[in-house]
């Protein structure tokens, strides 16, 4: 018995904690619903009996006849200070926009559901916890209708600037300004800076250009913005469009939005603004179909009326669907599963936001339309707009006869007193969602590694890819649209039609971006394709015709030139003095001898000693060379003078020696470690200095060419003088080039292919790249001349160069790094092991000493038989 009550207990406990933090509040199944109905008595003032009265005759009506589930307690206030911490289920409140807001942060923190009448030019409180329908006065919406739009995130601007004509009234701009700049209470819609201009209207038409135009111009946008909001009647709308758009000021960065409220539910058609919109233009319309009709009802009492009787019926609605899931459960678990506080106040206003929707009745004449031009890219959409297809290419394209398409309206949303602005789109779609998956003619061709084309066996493209390729790719996706690739058959030459080489894709032979084909520059030039695929060189000359973005690549130029070669090592030797240097310890060792001999010989040091003075040692001339010669060899010798003056001599020579050697093994040292390297070409100036030893080309119709005819540099001027234009890469030029007789000046990256082609070839670094990149030539892609989307393809384009990715894209299409890459520009120190070609020096010297010693040994042996036979006594026989 005491355990089961202990469980009781327990169960009890854990339903009561429940329902504590859950939602402390009455379920209407066991209790009535309460409604508190606030009439601010201030703010009604004189009509405060009436509604007051009205409201009464309402709830008494609607209860009667509506509620057919439950019950409903209302209590009604005639001040807006109310303690909203009671049991009310929702609150129904008339008074002004501050009282409003006060009233609704006070119901968020009770969860209640709040069912207010206020103020025009009142921010619109959040229509997932309340209804709010503000009290305009016919004509009188325009600042509203901003108001909600901004309210509603339809437009998101931090800054505007508005124009607006002289036919509205001081008042109605001043409410105009203040409603979109306007910060909402609870702080979700930011306020928006805004420029106020006004354009006059009653004046002739070609003086409001006049004014238009000069009020356009003086625009500072670069500091206030390029977001227009024009508040003006139809006939100055278009007269703003004329000049805009002959401004350059409706572009893809900017955004137009007209408020239009000369018109009515009979004279609502501005379709003949269609024509003034163009290609990349962003434009926006909001213009007044209310009806004029005497039926049409509205005021305080008809929306009081209209909330008061969706509410009952909601609430009766959920009071039946209670009950039926209450039938069918028991009390412990409907506690459990029923509907939290805020539950039922999301169903609540659900039902009532739907049931307002098909049956409101008041202020339902006043209407504004709001809709969008959608234009983007309709000049080049292909007809494949079912088609989510990028690389479709046609074999036959005959893009002259493809019909131009016009723009249309878009709808995208409505504005009415009781709801605000429903949107069914973004305000300006193109701005959000780019060209809205339009499928655009695009054309391209074959030529590596900007644009490579794979064929298949039947010669129809497949495969494209390419740094052009891979940025279009980019865009397409940054962008929202698809393509239809269209290939121009053009004809690239080949070095060698039966080289096969593996490295890349990008063996076979360029055209020389300077030059484009024709047929894409008709169809560019005449407006046909929204871009072309191409990677083209930035020419002046073309500019007449077609436009170029920002430059995807940089390409420098360099030349390419015979690896430096070492040196013969044969007097390596000899290396460690110049020419100079040796001549003169030459004449140091020739002069020492006869110096050591004269002061050793004319010394008085002997004489005064008792010395015997012998013609042996060192006074004889040739002992004295040769000991300076030892002693140069670091070798001593068999005399050394007795004398201080040729002990100073010798002294002195000595430490000349020790400097001398020191010096020389040192030198030898590093020369062995860095082999000398003849001197290469390394710089233009270089090269145009030895234009007696060596020749120089280029490709023919390149950008060099252009430059070298058109620069006045002297340097250059000599460059151009002694070159010679290949229309293709030989291999005889090739060779000429290996063997040091010729200079080969291209793009760097071209220059980087061959020395690949040949490293994979002959597995032999032989060619080196100059140190300077002396040229620059920009590689950019190909656009209409007065295309709308430059500035925004641009745009795309650098933020694909900020993160990286067309250098990434480059370097995949580039040759990869191998040893040969910085052959020419260091020599790298690597453990050196003497071998012959480092001693050859020294052989042959000894080859020339052991010749001389030969040499010197027979004229001895002939000069020893001379004298024999000069000696030689001659006997003669005696003869009596």
């Amino acid at each position: 018995m005491t355990r089961s009550v202990l469980w009781i207990l327990l169960l009890l406990v854990k339903f009561s904690v429940k329902r504590t933090l859950a939602d402390d509040f009455p379920s209407l199944i066991t209790a009535n619903a309460t409604m508190a109905i606030i009439l601010d008595q201030e703010y009604l003032d004189n009509r405060y009996e009436a509604v007051y009265t009205e409201v009464q005759v309402v709830i008494e009506r609607v209860l009667r006849e509506d509620l057919k589930n439950g019950g409903l307690y209302v209590t009604y206030y005639s001040w807006p200070s109310v303690n909203l911490k009671k049991d009310y289920t929702a609150v129904l409140t008339v008074a002004n926009c501050d009282n409003t807001w006060k009233l609704f942060r006070e119901a968020r923190i009770e969860t209640l559901l709040l069912l207010a009448l206020t103020d025009p030019d009142c921010p619109r409180l959040p229509p997932t916890e309340a209804i709010m329908v503000p009290i305009t006065a016919g004509g009188e919406e325009l600042p509203q209708v901003l108001l909600d739009l901004k309210s509603s995130q339809a437009l998101r601007w931090k800054s505007s600037i508005v124009l607006h004509d002289d036919t509205f009234a001081r008042d109605m701009i001043s409410r105009v300004a203040i409603a979109v700049t306007t910060e909402s209470p609870d702080g979700y819609v930011r306020p928006m800076t805004v420029s106020l201009f006004k354009i006059r209207a009653h004046i002739q038409e070609w003086e409001r250009r006049k004014s238009i135009r000069r009020t356009l111009l003086n625009l500072p946008t670069n500091y206030i913005g390029r977001n227009f909001l024009a508040i003006v009647t139809t006939s100055i709308m278009e007269n703003i469009m004329e000049v805009a758009k002959d401004l350059g000021m409706v572009e893809p960065f900017s955004q137009w939005m007209y408020v239009i409220s000369d018109t009515n539910a009979e004279k609502s058609n501005i379709s003949s603004v269609l024509p003034l919109i163009g290609e990349g233009e962003n434009v926006a319309f909001a213009y007044n179909v209310t009806e004029k009709d005497p039926k049409c009802k509205a005021g305080i009492t008809c929306h009081c009326g209209e909330l008061l009787r969706s509410f009952v019926l909601a609430l009766s609605r959920m009071i039946r669907e209670e009950k039926a899931v209450y039938g069918q459960i028991s009390d412990e678990e409907w506690e459990t599963i029923r509907p939290t506080k805020k539950e039922r106040r999301d169903i609540i206003l659900d039902i009532m936001t739907n049931h307002l929707k098909t049956t409101s009745v008041c202020s339902n004449c006043t209407t504004w339309k709001i809709q969008s031009a959608q234009y983007w890219g309709t000049e080049y959409q292909a007809n494949y707009d079912n088609k989510a297809v990028q690389n479709y290419v046609e074999e036959e394209w005959n893009i002259a006869n493809t019909p131009k398409k016009t723009s249309k309206f878009l709808d995208v949303g409505t504005w009415k007193p009781n709801d605000g602005v429903q949107l069914t789109d973004v305000l300006f779609p193109h701005v959000d969602h780019g060209f809205r998956n339009k499928n655009l003619h695009i054309v391209t061709y074959h030529n590596p590694p900007w644009q490579i084309i794979s064929y298949n066996e039947s010669g129809v493209p497949g495969v494209m890819r390419g740094v052009v390729m891979d940025i279009l790719t980019q865009l397409a996706k940054k962008l929202n649209f698809t393509y239809t690739m269209h290939v121009i058959p053009v004809a690239i030459p080949r070095a060698n039609d039966t080289e096969e080489l593996s490295y890349n894709a990008t063996e076979e032979g360029q055209l020389p971006t300077t030059t484009i084909p024709m047929e894409i520059l008709n169809l560019v030039n005449q407006d046909k394709v929204f871009l072309a695929a191409v990677g083209a060189t930035v020419n002046e000359k073309y500019k007449r015709f077609i436009n170029y973005t920002i430059p995807i690549s940089i390409q420098p130029y360099n030349f390419i030139v015979s690896r430096p070669r070492e040196l013969s090592r044969l007097y390596l030797f000899m290396a460690p003095f110049t020419a100079e240097t040796w001549l003169c310890l030459a004449t140091c060792l020739i002069m020492m001898g006869p110096l050591l001999y004269l002061v050793n010989r004319f010394s008085p040091f002997y004489e005064q000693k008792g010395y015997v003075v012998a013609k042996l040692g060192l006074n004889r001339i040739n002992n004295c060379f040769w000991y300076i010669y030892g002693a140069l060899l670091q070798q001593g010798g068999m005399y050394l003078p007795q004398a201080d003056s040729g002990r100073i001599i010798i002294g002195t020579w000595w430490l000349v020696v020790i400097v001398l050697v020191t010096t020389y093994c040192g030198n030898l040292v590093a020369f062995l470690t860095f082999p000398k390297i003849e001197i290469p070409i390394t710089t233009v100036g270089q090269l145009v200095r030895k234009s007696s030893s060596v020749t120089w080309s280029t490709k023919s119709g390149s950008f060099l060419e252009e430059f070298l005819i058109e620069t006045d540099e002297p340097k250059y001027k000599r460059l151009l003088d002694g070159m010679t234009f290949n229309t293709e890469i030989s291999m005889d030029m090739i060779e000429s080039v290996r063997q040091g007789k010729h200079v080969y000046i291209d793009w760097k990256s071209n220059l980087q292919y061959i020395m690949k082609k040949e490293f994979l070839q002959n597995d032999r670094c032989d060619f080196a790249l100059g140190i300077e990149d002396f040229l620059d030539e920009q590689i950019a892609i190909i656009m209409p001349r007065d295309s709308a989307y430059l500035a925004l393809i641009n745009t795309e384009i650098t933020r694909l160069h900020q993160m990286g990715f067309i250098q990434r894209w480059l370097k995949e299409y580039l040759p990869k790094k191998d040893r040969c890459w910085n052959v020419g520009k260091a020599i790298e120190v690597n453990n050196h092991t003497v071998n012959l070609d480092d001693m050859q020096g020294s052989f042959l010297v000894l080859l020339i000493g052991c010749i001389l010693g030969l040499c010197v040994i027979m004229m001895e042996c002939m000069w020893f038989k001379r004298r024999q036979l000069k000696e030689q006594v001659v006997i003669k026989p005696f003869v009596k």
